[in-house]
């Protein structure tokens, strides 16, 4: 085999275990943040980050540990498409009595308040995500959470 046609092959190896990688840790939402950083966001001690099943890895839950009811930060990974969808809906849930807001980061980004519920909803690229904290505290104070833990998964995208 000449050299020339080893190059090539080379660098199609490289950029295919590339971006195996990279796709790999844009599927698995527990790669993207760590335990440290989303309870240095939340303010509360959280456990590893854990999937809904062994098999769906782009729902990453971290839970509480400690304090009183419920305390957890979730993410959840999406394409830019079902951003691109879930914004129109918001835009109409809002229209009906919802809250909609930008957030700023990432390419395009909205928080939907329902209530005392908050998510922020991300989208960089061709990439989304939604992140979401369970805990009885101010909306406020759950759009802080959020767009921190938002803006370390943002880095790694």
């Amino acid at each position: 085999m000449k050299t020339h046609v080893l190059i090539p092959l080379a660098c199609a190896t490289f950029a295919l275990c590339a971006f195996s990688s990279s796709a790999r840790a844009q599927t698995d939402a527990c790669a993207l943040v760590t335990a440290a950083q989303v309870s240095t966001a939340a303010g509360f001690p959280v456990g590893q980050g854990t999937h809904v099943t062994p098999t769906f890895l782009k729902t990453c839950t971290w839970t509480g540990s400690g304090g009183s009811g419920p305390n957890a930060v979730t993410l959840n990974l999406q394409t830019g498409a079902f951003f691109d969808g879930a914004k129109k809906q918001a835009g109409m849930m809002a229209a009906a009595g919802g809250a909609m807001k930008s957030a700023g980061v990432g390419d395009d980004s909205y928080y939907l308040v329902e209530g005392t519920q908050v998510m922020l909803w991300v989208k960089k690229g061709a990439a989304a995500f939604k992140v979401a904290v369970y805990k009885q505290i101010p909306v406020d104070q759950k759009e802080k959470i959020e767009l921190a833990v938002a803006k370390a998964v943002v880095s790694k995208l």
